[in-house]
């Protein structure tokens, strides 16, 4: 019988939520969240989402609205584009001045 070890997976590891607050999806990302009929889901959720198929005024809106949950997230999830969390980095180094 063959193991299979974790660390050998193509796919990525699963990330733990962090931010598990349920809150209500803003109308400008029901598209990124269609699965979610009632419009309410994680705040991880929606933040991720947000960078990952967002334009970038809803990543400064959504960035804006949750700084550190932004920040905290593009460091934990590798699939964000690298312009992404440029920006993010950016608004948040300078933000700190």
């Amino acid at each position: 019988m063959s193991t299979f070890k974790k660390q050998n997976s193509p796919f990525p590891s699963r990330v733990k939520w962090t931010y598990t607050q349920i809150v209500q999806v803003p109308k400008r990302f029901w598209t990124f969240l269609w699965d979610h009929p009632d419009h309410k889901a994680l705040l991880e959720k929606i933040i991720y989402k947000t960078l990952i198929y967002g334009s970038f005024k809803d990543i400064q809106w959504i960035y804006k609205k949750y700084p550190e949950e932004c920040f905290t997230i593009i460091n934990n999830y590798t699939d964000i584009e690298r312009g992404v969390k440029f920006w993010i980095k950016y608004w948040h180094e300078n933000s700190l001045h």
